[in-house]
Formats: structure tokens, C-alpha cells, sequence
């Protein structure tokens, strides 16, 4: 594992651990941290710390946020990855957000977020994940 942004795993503290990361790098160029769980007002402080490191720690170009195993997002946790977002590209970097699927991918194309966050496949076929759910 990495020490990109402290090379460890999280589980938040609290009474219900239904949000779990990790992290791993694609390359040099590109950090890969993987989401499980449920992404809500619950866990919404260890998200907004572990995206806040994300965006500003780091020398990759290129963060990637993989989603596959997200079963739940709400507004404010999509809130919280488009202000990662906004801080990465103030340091010169990309985030990106890959592998939605179910009610995450219909979260992100209702607020018409998917243009802007959703990394597309090298091949060019759409989404880096499953997203016509």
C-alpha cells in the first residue's frame, strides 16, 4: 500500500462503521482510493477529512476516486467530492470519480455531475464502471 496519503486504511469512528477506504496507486501519475459502504451525513466528517487529504496531499496528477463498492451517496457527500474537486484543481491536480454503479451513478447524472467527475474508459464506451442502472 502507498503512503500517497498516509498509506493506511480507515474505517470512521463511531457506532456504525458503514463507510470503509483504501488506497493504491495506479502509476505516478494517477492515486487510486477505493470507497465501500454508504456515503451520508453518518460518515460525512471522515469523508470530508480523507477527501481534504486527498486533494491536497500527494504527487500524483491525478486522483481517482473508485466508487464501485458505494452503495449509498447523498447530496452532501456529492458535495463534498465536487469541493475536492475544486481543491485539487487549484493545486494542479484532477480528481475523478470511477466504477458508479446503481443508485450512485443515478445521483451523479441527476445533478449532472457525470460530465464534469466521472472518469471515461481508455476505449471511450462511457463510464469507467457500470452507470445505466
Amino acid at each position: 500500500m502507498s503512503e500517497e496519503f498516509g498509506g493506511k486504511a480507515g474505517v470512521p469512528q463511531g457506532e456504525l462503521a458503514s463507510f470503509r477506504w483504501w488506497q493504491r496507486s495506479l502509476d505516478d501519475d494517477a492515486a487510486v482510493v477505493c470507497m465501500a459502504g454508504e456515503l451520508d451525513l453518518s460518515t460525512a466528517a471522515e469523508l470530508r477529512q480523507l477527501l481534504l487529504k486527498v486533494a491536497e496531499s500527494g504527487t500524483a496528477a491525478t486522483v481517482v476516486l473508485d466508487m464501485s463498492d458505494v452503495r449509498f451517496i447523498d447530496a452532501h457527500s456529492i458535495g463534498l467530492i465536487v469541493g475536492a474537486s475544486k481543491a485539487a484543481n487549484v493545486r494542479g491536480r484532477v480528481l475523478q470519480v470511477d466504477g458508479l454503479d446503481g443508485l450512485p451513478a443515478r445521483v451523479f447524472r441527476l445533478v449532472g455531475l457525470e460530465p464534469m467527475l466521472v472518469r471515461r474508459t481508455t476505449s471511450g464506451d462511457g463510464v469507467g464502471g457500470k452507470a445505466d442502472d
